[in-house]
């Protein structure tokens, strides 16, 4: 199963996402789920770096990259102008609620792909 958290300040602003494990849906390589939410995760560390200006070395780990072990964590820096840090806002947000979406599609019925914690919006 993947686990996915999002830790948040005293605000609500999303500090990090961190996403680790493999869903078992289908066979590595060929699971949609983790496809779904590995792509969600590449997207928000991308638009991080390309609209925030944020370096990926001071906010991305991934550790055991290409196994059923992977764990990837954003750690959104705490720097910049308020226009900047409110970007970085908007672009984990969207990704938390296309995991929520992804888990809302693909949980039920006895199984549970993903698993969802210290989200904003309720599990589904």
């Amino acid at each position: 199963m993947i686990t996915a958290a999002v830790e948040r300040d005293q605000k609500g602003s999303i500090r990090s996402l961190r996403v680790s494990g493999h869903s078992g849906y289908a066979e590595a390589g060929s699971d949609i789920i983790c496809a779904g939410v590995s792509s969600l995760c590449y997207a928000a560390a991308n638009a991080l770096e390309d609209i925030c200006g944020y370096d990926n070395e001071e906010f991305l780990v991934i550790k055991g990259e290409g196994t059923e072990d992977v764990d990837l964590s954003i750690k959104v820096p705490d720097k910049g102008e308020a226009d900047v840090r409110d970007r970085a806002q908007v672009i984990m947000r969207m990704t938390e609620l296309g995991i929520i979406s992804i888990a809302a599609e693909y949980n039920g019925k006895g199984k549970k792909y993903l698993q969802i914690n210290n989200m904003k919006t309720p599990e589904v």
